[in-house]
C-alpha cells in the first residue's frame, strides 16, 4: 500500500495540465530555450497563476528548481524531474 504522501503526489503528477507543464519544461530545456512561467502559460494556453501554483508545488516535491534572472523566474528540471519526464515520454511513446 502506498503512503498517503505518495498518493497525494501521484494525484498531482497525473493531472493532464501538470503533465503538459512538465513536458513543456522538458522540451524547452532540450531545445536550449529559457523556460519561465509566461513561456509555459503561452505554450499550454493556461493562466499564469495556475502555472505558478503548479511550479511551486513541483519545486516543493524536488522535481523542478527556480532561479531569478532579474524579474523573471527561470524553471529547470532537477535530476528527479528529468527521470520523471523520461518516464512520461516513454509512456507516451508506448501509447502511440
Amino acid at each position: 500500500m502506498l503512503a498517503n504522501d505518495a498518493v497525494e503526489r501521484g494525484k498531482l503528477i497525473f493531472k493532464e495540465r501538470v503533465v503538459q507543464i512538465l513536458m513543456t519544461i522538458y522540451e524547452g530545456e532540450r531545445s536550449g530555450e529559457e523556460v519561465y512561467i509566461q513561456y509555459i502559460a503561452g505554450k499550454i494556453n493556461s493562466p499564469h497563476s495556475y502555472v505558478w501554483l503548479v511550479v511551486k508545488k513541483l519545486e516543493q516535491m524536488g522535481i523542478v528548481e527556480t532561479s531569478s534572472a532579474g524579474r523573471t523566474r527561470l524553471i529547470h528540471l532537477t535530476d528527479k524531474g528529468h527521470e520523471l519526464c523520461d518516464a512520461i515520454q516513454h509512456i507516451l511513446e508506448l501509447l502511440r
